[in-house]
C-alpha cells in the first residue's frame, strides 16, 4: 500500500492548480520498482511527502541508497522559451532558483506510479505537458514532454532547458558526474543540443545563461568529472513550431545497481544523451548509479520515423500505454505474439502502416473479424470511417530475438482527434490448452497461421 500514501499526499496538497495559474503548491510521490520521484504540479522534481524513506523531500530516490538530488538544495527544473514577431516568452519551474511565466488553466494529476503536469505559458498560446510513468526499463521513469503551439501562428526558436544538481549518496556534495552523447547531438552536428555543462545550479529559465562550474564540461562528453558539488544542465533547440503542431521528446530519470546496468537501461530506451551521477567512494562503477537521460533530441523527433518511435509507459506486465497520443506518429512497444490496440476519448482509427521487416501479419476487428489477412511491410490499411476505436494485430513471429525495445514492432497510426489514451495489450504467446473437442479446429487454425507466418528479417 506504499503507493497509495503517495497519492494521498498529492490529493491532500491539491489535485489541480488553481485556474489563476501557479497559485497552489501540489505534487506527488511516484514509485516504480526501486526508484521514487517527487513531482511538483508544474513538472519539476523535489516534492515532500511520506515516501519509502519516511517523510522527506524526494527528487530521485533509490531504495536502500537514498536520494540523489534533494540534499542541499532543491535544484531541479525545466524551462521553455519561444520567440514571435511580438517578442520573447519564457516559462520555467524550479523549487530553488525560482519559477515564472505561467498562464491560467493549468492542471495536475497523479496515481501511485504516474504524474501528469499540464501548464500554459503566459502571454502566448503554448502549452507544456509532462507525463511521468514507468518506462520499459525497470526502475526508470519516462517523462514524455509534449510542447504544443495553440497560438494560431508559428512560433520560432523553441528552446527547452532541464537542469539538475546531483547530490549522490553517500558522498553528497562530492560526486562524480559523466555526460555521454552531448558532442554527437550538438546542433552543429545535426542534433538539438544548444548548450550543456555541469552547472546543476543554473536557472531553469532558458533565456538566461546557464554557465558552468568546470569549464572543461561545456558542450562535450566527459567521464567522472569531479568529485565536486555539481550536476547537469541541457538546452535543446527545436527551431520553429508551426500553428497546431507539437514537439515530443522523452526524459528518463532512474537508478540502477551499478554503472553498467544504468548504461544498459539507457541504451535499451534509445536515449540520445545522458548524465550519470555516482558517489566518490570505493569503485564508482560498482556503486548504485543514478541516471538522467533524453530521447528524441538527436535531430529526429520521437515518432517521426520507425527508427525513432514513441515508446510507451508500462503500468503492468503485458500492458503498454501511450498517454494523450498524437496522431500520425510511429508507436512501438516490445515484440510479442500480437497486440490488442484500443483508443480512449471518442477517437477512432483511420489507418495503420506496417514497418519494414515484418510480413504476412493479420489485422482483425475487435470482434475477431479478419480485416486484412496479408498485411506486409510498408503497406497501409485504411479502416471503415468511424467504425474502429480498437483493432487487433496478429501473425508476428514467435521466435524473434529482439536485442532491445527499439523498433520491435513500430506501427504508424492515424486516428481522429480527441484520443486521451491508447493501450496496447500483448496477446498471449502461449494460448490456453483447448478442450478435447476443439483440438482439430485449433490445429487447423495453427497450421494456417504457421504457413502464413515468416520470420522477421534481421
Amino acid at each position: 500500500m506504499k503507493n497509495l500514501s503517495h497519492v494521498v499526499t498529492a490529493l491532500a496538497a491539491g489535485a489541480a492548480l488553481l485556474a489563476a495559474g501557479h497559485a497552489a503548491h501540489a505534487g506527488a510521490l511516484i514509485t516504480y520498482g526501486n526508484t521514487t520521484l517527487g513531482v511538483n504540479d508544474t513538472g519539476e522534481l523535489n516534492f515532500s511527502g511520506n515516501g519509502p524513506g519516511g517523510f522527506a523531500t524526494y527528487g530521485v530516490y533509490r531504495d536502500g541508497v537514498g536520494d540523489a538530488i534533494s540534499p542541499g538544495c532543491f535544484c531541479e527544473g525545466w524551462g521553455v522559451s519561444v520567440e514571435t514577431a511580438g517578442g520573447s516568452f519564457s516559462t520555467w519551474a524550479n523549487q530553488s532558483s525560482g519559477s515564472g511565466g505561467f498562464g491560467s488553466g493549468n492542471t495536475f494529476g497523479a496515481t501511485g506510479s504516474t504524474a501528469t503536469s499540464h501548464v500554459n505559458m503566459a502571454g502566448i498560446g503554448v502549452s507544456v505537458r509532462q507525463a511521468y510513468g514507468p518506462s520499459l526499463a525497470a526502475d526508470v521513469f519516462q517523462n514524455q514532454v509534449t510542447i504544443t503551439n495553440n497560438s494560431g501562428a508559428r512560433v520560432d526558436n523553441l528552446v527547452y532547458r532541464r537542469v539538475m544538481d546531483w547530490d549522490v549518496p553517500p558522498t553528497q556534495f562530492s560526486e562524480y558526474v559523466s555526460h555521454t552523447g552531448v558532442t554527437a547531438n550538438l546542433t552543429t552536428n545535426g542534433g538539438n543540443v544548444r548548450y550543456a555543462s555541469d552547472n546543476g545550479f543554473a536557472s531553469s529559465n532558458p533565456s538566461w545563461s546557464a554557465s558552468y562550474i568546470d569549464g572543461t564540461t561545456v558542450n562535450t562528453d566527459f567521464t567522472r568529472s569531479g568529485p565536486n558539488d555539481h550536476g547537469s544542465v541541457f538546452d535543446f533547440a527545436f527551431g520553429p513550431l508551426e500553428a497546431g503542431a507539437s514537439r515530443i521528446f522523452n526524459i528518463y530519470y532512474g537508478s540502477a545497481a551499478n554503472e553498467a546496468a544504468a548504461v544498459s537501461k539507457l541504451a535499451a530506451l534509445g536515449a540520445n544523451l545522458y548524465s550519470l551521477g555516482q558517489p566518490s567512494v570505493g569503485d564508482p562503477g560498482a556503486a548504485a548509479t543514478f541516471l538522467f537521460g533524453f530521447g528524441g533530441v538527436g535531430g529526429v523527433e520521437v515518432g517521426s520515423s520507425e527508427g525513432v518511435p514513441i515508446l510507451p509507459f508500462m503500468p503492468a506486465e503485458g500492458q503498454f500505454v501511450f498517454d494523450a497520443p498524437v496522431t500520425r506518429r510511429w508507436y512501438d512497444p516490445p515484440v510479442a505474439e500480437g497486440f490488442d490496440i484500443a483508443l480512449e476519448g471518442g477517437s477512432t482509427f483511420i489507418s495503420v502502416t506496417a514497418p519494414s521487416g515484418f510480413s504476412d501479419m493479420i489485422i482483425l476487428a475487435e470482434d475477431g473479424t479478419v480485416l486484412d489477412g496479408d498485411f506486409d511491410a510498408g503497406e497501409t490499411f485504411t479502416f471503415s470511417t468511424g467504425m474502429h476505436a480498437a483493432f487487433r494485430i496478429r501473425g508476428l513471429s514467435l521466435d524473434v530475438e529482439s536485442p532491445g525495445f527499439a523498433s520491435a514492432l513500430p506501427l504508424f497510426l492515424d486516428f481522429t482527434p480527441g484520443a486521451t489514451r491508447m493501450t496496447w495489450t500483448a496477446a498471449l504467446a502461449t494460448p490456453p490448452v483447448p478442450e478435447p473437442e476443439t483440438y482439430a479446429l485449433a490445429l487447423t487454425g495453427l497450421l494456417a497461421v504457421a504457413v502464413a507466418r515468416r520470420r522477421r528479417a534481421h
